[in-house]
């Protein structure tokens, strides 16, 4: 009984911390609060501005939003993990291999994982999507 609290509280709390900080970030590259971080490795202000400039950066900023929302009102949290997922990867490239400060592989080690941890935590939603052969049948419910 514990241990299921432990777990729901941590869920909660990293699910509420993730959606917050890509709800932030989303939003400062549109309203600027502070200065769009454009990072600190030698190729890594050359990745964002070219992101930006394609405004494939946008399309990623209104995904944090959304996904950030999404997290922070406990709504489609499962899709939401599965959408922001490519997101993380990039996210845990540039900071593990392209950033030059300490703090880098810090941050993309504990990005990536509060991911897979909330993804864990929601693995029951996940689990028919691994059928390793799945039939059409769009009028039978999963229960019959």
């Amino acid at each position: 009984m514990q241990a299921d609290k432990k777990m729901r509280w941590s869920v909660h709390i990293l699910r509420t911390l993730f959606g917050a900080w890509n709800l932030f970030f989303g939003l400062v590259f549109f309203f600027e609060f502070i200065p769009q971080p454009m990072g600190h490795g030698e190729m890594t202000p050359y990745l964002n501005q070219t992101l930006i400039d394609t405004h494939l950066f946008h399309v990623v900023k209104v995904i944090e939003i959304i996904v950030g929302i999404l997290l922070l009102t406990n709504r489609a949290v499962p899709l939401a993990l599965c959408v922001y997922f490519p997101v993380t990867v990039v996210i845990y490239i540039v900071n593990m291999y392209l950033e030059e400060f300490a703090a880098g592989p810090f941050i993309a080690i504990i990005y990536l994982a509060v991911h897979l941890f909330l993804f864990w935590a929601y693995r029951s939603y996940y689990l028919p999507m691994l059928a390793w052969r799945a039939e059409i049948n769009p009028f039978k419910s999963q229960k019959d």
